[in-house]
């Protein structure tokens, strides 16, 4: 072979053959890590069964999989049983901070064996952080079904379509988006009147808020904490499609010195009439507003994209324009 040929096949196969070893020596890595890290949580309590666990991927990625994954928690976390028919996570070679969960056709959450299944076609997760710290996860579900295990009955039975991201910032703030799409529910689970009034159909929910002072609150779970830290609550887009109900909402919300929710939602509504109307027919709000809150519903301002009126929380109250619907207390006793 010419000289000039064999010096560029040659660096070739010495890069495959570094990255080869770099693979296997990666490999003996997480292998041990999954060890370990599974008889740290057996010493802690939980037990843990499983197949054979199977770490592959070569040479495109590192993948970690295994299968009949059922996992027990101590009666001091809580006693849950969760069971997967089937685990896989897989990362690139050059990035260990993130991580692609891929869960089996189903999932089950129990206590005491009062729980809910979740099966689905597809159903991923995305994991990524620094120096061990998540910082960003995702959620990919599709064609999602849930159904009791026990007695009683979810009030959502399935879903076409789940959508799920949340990462936090440097400032300490947490950002959500969501989406579902085409969720069922069960009838018999909801208010009557809600049913009648909207149907047992959701055809699209979207949220999207952030919280501040996110490390106050998640590492203490404390509201006082976090409200003495001046948290927030800023909801920056919320749309929901159920039958009539055809609603958009934005604002912003904190909690007092007493933990009671103070701040403006302001509400855009289609038909604002017919949500007053289910309101009144529920007991949300007395006979004695209904009155008020029709009128409201009527002489709010009008465009083409609907009536905006505000939801307000103030002073221990919780207010539709200016009817006082009720008191909106402390978020805990």
């Amino acid at each position: 072979m010419p000289k000039r040929f064999a010096f560029p096949v040659l660096a070739i196969v010495v890069v495959l053959l570094i990255y080869t070893v770099y693979w296997f020596v990666a490999r003996g890595q997480i292998e041990r890590y999954v060890t370990e890290w599974e008889a740290e949580q057996v010493a802690a309590g939980f037990q843990i069964e499983h197949g054979d666990v199977r770490i592959g991927g070569y040479p495109y990625r590192f993948s970690v999989a295994t299968d009949g994954l059922v996992v027990r928690a101590p009666e001091s976390e809580g006693g849950w049983r969760l069971a997967l028919d089937r685990f896989e996570a897989n990362a690139l070679p050059y990035d260990f901070q993130h991580w692609i969960v891929s869960l089996g056709d189903s999932l089950e959450l129990s206590r005491n064996g009062q729980g809910l299944a979740f099966m689905a076609e597809q159903a991923r997760f995305s994991f990524s952080g620094e120096s061990g710290v998540t910082q960003r996860i995702g959620a990919s579900i599709d064609v999602l079904e849930i159904a009791a295990i026990g007695n009683g009955a979810p009030p959502v039975t399935a879903a076409g379509r789940v959508r799920l991201s949340a990462a936090t910032s440097e400032s300490g703030e947490l950002a959500v988006q969501a989406q579902l799409e085409d969720v069922t529910l069960a009838a018999d689970q909801i208010d009557p009147i809600l049913s009648r009034s909207f149907g047992d159909r959701i055809t699209l929910l979207q949220a999207d808020f952030s919280v501040s002072e996110w490390p106050a609150l998640a590492q203490s779970a404390n509201l006082s904490t976090w409200s003495e830290a001046s948290g927030e609550y800023t909801l920056r887009a919320f749309n929901i499609d159920w039958g009539r109900l055809d609603l958009e909402a934005e604002g912003q919300l904190s909690l007092d010195r007493q933990l009671r929710p103070t701040g403006r939602i302001s509400l855009r509504l289609l038909d604002p009439e017919a949500i007053v109307d289910a309101m009144i027919e529920t007991g949300a709000v007395s006979q004695e507003n209904a009155g008020a809150m029709r009128l409201v519903a009527q002489s709010a301002p009008r465009s083409d994209s609907g009536t905006s009126i505000p939801l307000s929380f103030r002073n221990g109250g919780v207010y539709f324009g200016p009817v006082r619907l009720g008191d909106a207390g402390p978020l805990l006793p």
